[in-house]
């Protein structure tokens, strides 16, 4: 069965929030039956090329058999506007929104009846009828417009063949502005009054799209291109072609916004930018293949940025945001692999981010380095170009890189993409290195063997190899083991070898010390380094002022005191953390990159040192004044000095920037007492936060010592608050996940216990992650001897 074109024709009822519609399916080849999606729509009547049908209902849409080979289906239907977060839905206040659309993974079956499968791809023609004070916005340029009885009529023109997920409408008074790139239009469009005054997102996509372009060789598809600033969005952007939808916070760039908030939103449009290339001119065939387009969109966002912005260092970004996370969540039992089996588009939203987005990038990344750029660079092109209008799986991305690199890649990474997990690599020294691996779990070994692409740095240059045996020997004159930290896995140096490493530590760059000091943290973690040794290890580390090292290491000490409340690491921040401050205030005051570190050590200090608090709160006395890289500092200072939770929610519900309203929940989460954390879930379940925004206060208490017990003896009452309010299922998972893990240390047995007594299959990923990393934390307080 083919869909060659749908024609949709929808009249919305705006204040009514209701709309009802009609749509021509233009289909060929049918054998005998078709099933279309729709949820929470009411089919009024089907025809087949004229023909009244008889339709099967179910919980997913309706069947309609004995119709065969070619022609039109005309359907009617009337549904209301959604007040959950996607299909089309409403985004705002009840008195202040727009309507807007969010289908992926399998959302458009609840705005109209389609075959709703990204294989399925077809020709979307839109036509909308909506009061004439009114705008609307698709994918492509409006064709037409003109007044009937009242309404305005607003008829686009076709799209290209995509998938349904893809499609986008969006209706509602908007404010815009405009640039040109290459004869295309580029617009940044918000509900009115909601219009941030900088034309940075638009300055960042222009520079992407010439890096996209030349990159793929392929040219921007589409006429023109919509940045849109969605004021309530489950997700953090989408990639509907042509017409991208982003969380208000990210395009909202003025005086409130953080350097850290620069990089993020030239990170998240790049992302998206990536997508009209990965996933809407080519689309996997199906949702187990979702990496494709998520490891690649940020893979290359950062590949991207990092092209644009080369004073930024952002591969430095990337191993902090994206590897961190990948290796954290693949080295537990309840991980899953790059290709997870998907038999229902629903059960996406139960995978782990880490693992489609930030493993499947490391993995592309280190098979460009193992490859070589060009080659890797070529085999894309030739992907995109057969693939292009179409539908891909990994197998074909796969041939096209043996085909490029002359290369065995297509057995090489299929391995790395369904096997869960990944290696690590024990060295012991002598005559010559002796290497063996095994996979890494931080409550197990596994005796494994991957095929790892080996990333050798040494005195004479690099060298590169592929490492598929149990046990392999090199020379000994080896700086590292993972230059440039293009391999996704980790090495524990013996003694006489890691000690070799740091008498020639300039001679390897920063992103390899990161990657020791990452590695230092998780062997303390697996137990498979003890206390003494990761200290003085980390010593030898400390010394260095590389901006990614006194990122890193002040993160674990931060991380090993939340989850140990020993003294011990709480004492070594604190030191080391002063003394890099005053490097950073001595010799890097103004430097971009530093401001950002230097923000995170104050946010770091301002959790667990009420000296420190004081401090800051003596230097600033008003928010607003507060430079804005700093101000999440001072409110986290000013809820631990102060428990005052009016002044924190009259910045949460009064400020016009997103960036101020989520610091102001990260501070309210700071607080103590239960009556403050029973007005924490009041603002949550009587609608005054928006909904995308509620899980981050649970997420946040969970690093509130004070707020530990409240978080455990409520979690019940939490989660279905979250779903009462139709959050995000995947952010609800990281919500318990976070809860039970860190919340939990303050009562494991009954942390436990609780979890238990969730009987819901959607967050049982959440829960058996969080009931692993609590066994990952207790473990790591009783290896402890100081």
């Amino acid at each position: 069965m083919e869909i060659n074109r749908y024609d949709i024709y929808l009249d919305i009822d705006f204040y009514g929030k209701r709309y009802t519609g009609e749509e021509d399916v233009t289909v060929n080849n049918l054998e005998n039956s078709i099933h279309f999606d729709a949820i929470d729509i009411e089919i009024n009547d089907v025809l087949f090329n004229g023909n009244k049908c008889n339709i099967n209902n179910d919980d997913n849409g309706f069947t309609i058999n004995n119709v065969s080979g070619s022609g039109k289906f005309h359907i009617k239907f009337s549904a209301n506007v959604s007040r959950s977060l996607k299909g089309l839905y409403l985004a705002g206040s009840e008195n202040e929104y727009i309507l807007s659309t969010q289908f992926e993974e399998s959302d458009a079956r609840r705005a109209f009846p389609c075959v709703d499968h990204p294989a399925y791809k077809s020709v979307f023609h839109l036509k909308v009828s909506i009061d004439k004070e009114l705008n609307a916005i698709s994918n492509m340029p409006i064709r037409s417009e003109s007044i009937e009885k009242n309404k305005k009529i607003i008829d686009f023109n076709d799209t290209p063949r995509m998938s349904s997920y893809l499609v986008y409408i969006g209706v509602g008074r908007f404010d815009e502005r405009s640039d040109l790139y290459d004869g295309k239009r580029i617009y940044l469009t918000a509900m009115k009054g909601h219009l941030a005054h900088s034309d940075y997102p638009i300055e960042v996509a222009k520079k992407s799209l010439s890096y996209l372009e030349n990159y793929t060789n392929i040219k921007y598809m589409l006429p023109k291109l919509h940045l849109i600033s969605v004021p309530e969005f489950a997700a953090g952007a989408m990639e509907n072609w042509g017409a991208i939808t982003f969380r208000e916070i990210l395009l909202s760039i003025d005086s409130s916004s953080s350097n850290k908030s620069y990089k993020r939103t030239s990170e998240v449009i790049t992302h998206e930018l990536v997508h009209q290339w990965f996933g809407d001119l080519v689309t996997m065939k199906w949702w187990n293949d979702l990496w494709l387009n998520e490891s690649f969109a940020t893979f290359f966002a950062f590949k991207t940025v990092n092209d644009t912005e080369p004073e930024w260092h952002f591969y430095e970004d990337f191993l902090l945001d994206q590897t961190d996370g990948a290796y954290t969540m693949d080295s537990i039992v309840n991980s899953h692999p790059i290709n997870a089996e998907v038999s229902d588009p629903q059960g996406v939203s139960r995978l782990s981010y880490e693992i489609r987005y930030g493993k499947g990038a490391n993995v592309l990344r280190m098979l460009e380095a193992y490859i070589g750029e060009d080659l890797f660079m070529n085999g894309l092109r030739n992907y995109l170009k057969k693939f292009s209008y179409s539908n891909a799986a990994g197998s074909d991305l796969w041939a096209s890189m043996d085909a490029s690199s002359k290369k065995d890649i297509s057995g090489m990474m299929n391995f790395w993409i369904s096997k869960q997990g990944y290696p690590y690599i024990e060295v012991k020294s002598g005559e010559r290195l002796k290497l063996r691996q095994s996979q890494f779990l931080f409550l197990e070994d596994r005796d494994e063997t991957w095929p790892i692409p080996l990333f050798i740095n040494r005195m004479s240059g690099t060298e590169t190899l592929l490492f598929n045996s149990k046990e392999i020997e090199l020379d000994s004159d080896v700086l590292s083991l993972n230059y440039n930290h293009n391999g996704f896995y980790r090495v524990l140096y013996d003694d006489t070898t890691y000690e070799n490493i740091i008498k020639n530590i300039d001679k390897i760059n920063s992103l390899e010390r990161w990657g020791l000091a990452n590695d230092l943290y998780a062997f303390l973690l697996s137990g498979k380094i003890d206390l003494k040794t990761y200290s003085n290890r980390i010593e030898s580390l400390k010394k260095l002022n590389d901006a990614l090292i006194i990122d890193e290491i002040s993160k674990q000490f931060f991380n090993l005191y939340s989850i140990t409340m020993n003294q011990y690491f709480l004492d070594e921040l604190k030191f080391y953390a002063q003394e890099k401050m005053e490097f950073i205030e001595k010799n890097k005051k103004n430097d971009f990159n530093y401001t950002i570190v230097l923000a995170s050590i104050y946010e770091r200090l301002a959790h667990y040192d009420l000296e420190f608090d004081r401090k800051l709160l003596s230097e600033y006395n008003d928010y607003y004044k507060t430079d804005s890289n700093f101000r999440l500092s001072y409110l986290i200072a000013r809820a631990r000095i102060e428990n005052n939770i009016d002044y924190l929610t009259d910045i949460l519900l009064k400020a016009s920037n997103d960036e101020d309203k989520t610091k102001a929940i990260y501070a309210i989460s700071m607080l103590s007492g239960n009556d403050n954390y029973k007005k924490i879930m009041d603002l949550v379940s009587s609608g005054r936060v928006k909904k995308q925004d509620a899980n981050s206060f649970f997420i946040a208490m969970s690093y509130n010592k004070d707020a530990r017990e409240f978080l455990i003896e409520n979690m019940l009452e939490i989660i279905d608050t979250l779903m009462n309010i139709k959050a995000s299922v995947l952010r609800i998972n990281r919500t318990v996940q976070t809860m039970i893990s860190y919340a939990g240390l303050y009562d494991p047995e009954m942390a436990r216990r609780e979890a238990s007594k969730i009987k819901n299959i959607d967050i049982d990923g959440g829960i058996k992650k969080g009931l692993e990393f609590l066994n990952v934390f207790e473990n790591l307080n009783k290896n402890i001897k100081l």
